[in-house]
């Protein structure tokens, strides 16, 4: 690792670890819920203070069914205010604090393991219950099943807000066996370093309580390779057993509490002129990235052996491992095509072949060969961005190409399509957005052709966060997360992506609505409606505040149907109300340039570049470039209706800021109906909306900023144009210098939120940030306040001065 990354990472990672966030995500929920009712309904049974709890079976000490018991019985305890007693005779249970029964007095809530034809299933999607008035019992086949029950039970009583069931016999099914879904907050991230500690913490319940089965982690396979006596002794890394090591202690881990890890896998990228190409020819795959680095080509049989086998070995050393997620498309599980600028034929063997042939090869001989070394394993192929080599949109070739047996097709349930808005445009949805609530063309004919290939089917989804905002852990848009969800479910999946690494768990509403979207069948949770109305009458206390909140959360919603363009990590796409208004384009690419002379701040490292450059190059990880525009950065041409060949953009983001403002004033409104308990979830809901409302206000204002700029300078440039529009730059230069007045009024009621509120809202410091290097947020945010003043004392008077000069 370069040494200057190594010592801003170690540091970034402590930070992270000894956050107030990281600390409320990796803790399960102990907020005392207001009861709804205490009576039972009819054909339902109350399970109250007088009932014991008593696990039965062959279990671990530390085991996912011990595990279970413990969250249960304390969620009943600190949640509901119910102590229930532990029935002795309980093999395996812990000692109990409080009364212990000697025998089998009054109800019992009895969870049993029983052996099955499911029990050596480690993805076991379903258990029993039978309640009766006397007790409640149940069984589940094995460990990870009877954890996944417990939590059910807890998630279910939670959203109830009493600890009532009905009475019958059932069985409790999960609508998909796979839940993949990112990380904590704080944990594993789209950087390929390792946050230091993470396999020794005892916090991934956490991942289980909102319905993970597994979870990804990069995987680079260089750093894991060991000497195999042949010909690729070459690629063997020094410290790879120190770190399948590594690697096995974490998979053990998160096995523990039912959750797999998932190889987030990223094959060799070596330099071009890598002493193995002179040497062994046939394995030199083509150039990618424009050169930057070779892969190894797979279309040899020696080559594409050596890479099933390295992978298969893995899981070998390390069984509890999930899988792996093999993004084929344009990242990650490289091969010839997957960045040739000229469809591989600098390979002497892919050049000659048909891409999704090619590809579909490699990925069905790692699928078997993997399974053939743990069975239970899964092999999840996902052509993100496959445009980038295949000319078909929807990847039939490839399709009929993969081993149905052994593979898993993945597709985004919204990418790589268009969304009409009334305002006439198509918003290009190039990437995962919250602002489109429809399931994409190519996703639905995807989904048709594994249906007719017998190819299970695995959807992909954001549902915290979206590419319109990366900078906060989770946008409350509940009404369109709740219709990706939905749209999710309607697919009927095999398995389910929810969130990918920049979106981390953290207890999320949308992550509790997902929950009941796999687990809702044959509850009144099913209905994501209800689930969205009980969420908001738990969380803040009362039916008068969850119906303002509700009111919010829609206008949210609305507000981002209204969001025009995707971009990766830049302006208020990720510094929110933290991007300066630059005057001088030409100066602004680097920090400290005259005449804009802009704070380092401003400038961050995209740790996500790495992806094209050799492995271990470590240039994109200290390189650093704007996270700001400093030049017009949104545009949405209408096609339809009375806007036809207008840019419609700017009128977008103002509409799209207005809407959230309104959804504030809601949530400001359900303030005085929110009891104290539920007050701290409240205030942070409340900042996280005025943090998001300023962002999208400071969009508008930085773009129509921006627009004004350029028009001044257009009609100013040459001396007789500027005299002929002297009124008309005079009075674009007042609506600047509002635009700035009230960026920086802004600016200062956003620095004070930060720092009054303090650790309360850390996950707000992008310094957090494990994607990207940057400055704090109160750093960018003083540094914006003193640009502005700049700009409103000497840049902008100055330049009035020069308008009037001919």
């Amino acid at each position: 690792m370069n040494p200057s990354f190594e010592k801003e990472w170690r540091a970034k990672v402590k930070a992270v670890r000894a956050s107030a966030f990281w600390q409320y995500v990796s803790a399960p929920p102990t907020t005392r819920i207001s009861p709804a009712r205490s009576r039972p309904r009819s054909g339902e049974v109350a399970v109250d203070s007088t009932w014991s709890l008593c696990l039965e079976g062959d279990f671990a000490a530390n085991g996912p069914a011990q595990a279970g018991f413990d969250d249960l019985r304390q969620f009943l305890r600190l949640r509901l205010g119910l102590r229930l007693r532990i029935r002795s005779g309980s093999p395996g249970s812990r000692p109990s604090v409080g009364p212990t029964l000697t025998g089998h007095q009054g109800p019992t809530v009895q969870l049993r393991l029983r052996q099955s034809k499911e029990s050596a299933n480690r993805w076991c999607r379903q258990f029993h219950l039978d309640v009766r008035r006397d007790g409640i019992t149940v069984t589940a086949p094995n460990e990870p099943a009877l954890l996944r029950a417990c939590l059910w039970l807890s998630n279910y009583w939670s959203l109830r807000r009493n600890a009532h069931l009905k009475l019958g016999r059932r069985t409790v099914k999960a609508a998909v066996e796979l839940h993949t879904g990112a990380d904590l907050w704080g944990g594993f991230s789209t950087t390929q370093a390792w946050p230091f500690g993470r396999e020794t913490d005892d916090n991934f319940i956490e991942l289980a309580r909102v319905g993970l089965t597994a979870t990804p982690v990069m995987t680079v396979l260089e750093d894991y390779l060991l000497p195999t006596g042949g010909p690729f002794d070459h690629l063997a890394h020094p410290q790879a057993k120190q770190n399948r090591r590594r690697l096995q202690r974490l998979a053990r881990a998160t096995a523990r509490r039912g959750v797999h890890v998932m190889l987030m896998g990223y094959n060799p990228k070596l330099a071009p002129d890598d002493p193995i190409f002179r040497r062994r020819p046939r394995f030199r795959g083509a150039l990618q990235a424009r050169g930057a680095f070779r892969t190894l080509c797979t279309s040899d049989p020696a080559t594409r052996r050596f890479l099933a086998d390295s992978w298969a070995s893995l899981f070998e050393q390390i069984p509890e491992l999930g899988g792996i997620i093999a993004i084929t498309g344009g990242e990650g599980f490289y091969h010839c095509f997957m960045r040739s600028t000229t469809q591989a034929a600098d390979c002497p063997r892919c050049g000659k072949r048909h891409g999704p042939e090619v590809v579909a090869e490699f990925v069905n001989d790692v699928a078997r060969r993997v399974r053939q070394v743990q069975p239970e394993a899964r092999l999840v192929t996902w052509p993100y961005s496959a445009g980038h080599w295949s000319g078909d949109r929807d990847q039939d070739d490839y399709i009929a190409a993969l081993d149905p047996k052994h593979v898993i097709f993945q597709t985004e349930i919204d990418k790589d399509s268009v969304d009409w808005r009334e305002a006439g445009y198509a918003k290009d949805c190039w990437d995962y957005s919250m602002s489109k609530v429809t399931v994409s063309e190519r996703c639905r004919r995807q989904r048709q052709l594994c249906r007719e290939a017998g190819l299970p089917f695995s959807t992909k989804l954001e549902i915290n966060t979206s590419i319109e905002c990366l900078n906060v852990p989770y946008l409350p848009a509940l009404e369109n997360q709740r219709a990706i969800w939905t749209n999710a479910r309607s697919l009927k999946p095999a398995a389910i992506h929810s969130r990918w690494m920049f979106d981390g768990a953290c207890k999320s509403a949308s992550e509790e609505v997902g929950y009941w979207s796999i687990w809702g069948k044959g509850t009144e949770y099913a209905d994501l409606d209800q689930t969205l109305e009980a969420i908001a009458e738990r969380d803040f206390g009362s039916r008068r505040a969850a119906k303002s909140v509700r009111r919010a959360w829609s206008d949210f919603s609305e507000g981002l149907r209204h969001h025009p363009q995707l971009d990766y990590y830049k302006g208020s796409f990720f510094i929110g109300p933290g991007q300066p208004l630059v005057l001088d384009a030409a100066s602004a690419t680097q920090p400290d340039q005259t005449p804009s002379k802009l704070d380092p701040a401003f400038f961050g490292a995209f740790y996500w570049h790495w992806e094209n450059s050799v492995s271990d190059d470590a240039q994109f990880l200290v390189q650093q470039d704007p996270l700001f525009y400093y030049r017009p950065a949104f545009r949405a041409i209408a096609r339809r209706g009375p806007n036809r060949g207008h840019d419609v953009a700017l009128d977008e983001l103002q509409e799209q800021a207005r809407l959230w403002e309104r959804g504030l004033m809601s949530l400001e409104r359900a303030g005085k109906h929110v009891p104290r308990h539920c007050r701290a979830r409240y205030r942070r809901e409340l900042d996280l909306s005025r943090w998001l409302a300023w962002t999208w206000r400071s969009a508008a204002r930085v773009e129509e900023f921006l627009r004004l700029r350029d028009t001044i300078g257009e009609f100013s440039a040459r001396r007789w144009v500027r005299s002929g529009h002297l009124t008309e730059n005079l009075r674009d230069l007042e609506q600047m210098t509002l635009l700035a007045q009230q960026e920086l009024e802004m600016t200062r009621s956003a620095l004070k939120l930060i720092c009054v509120r303090g650790e309360a809202l850390d996950f707000l410091d992008l310094r957090l940030r494990l994607d990207m290097g940057t400055a704090a947020t109160p750093q960018i945010l003083t540094a914006k306040i003193a640009q502005l003043e700049r700009l409103l004392t000497e840049q902008l008077p100055a330049w009035r001065d020069e308008l009037q000069v001919w």
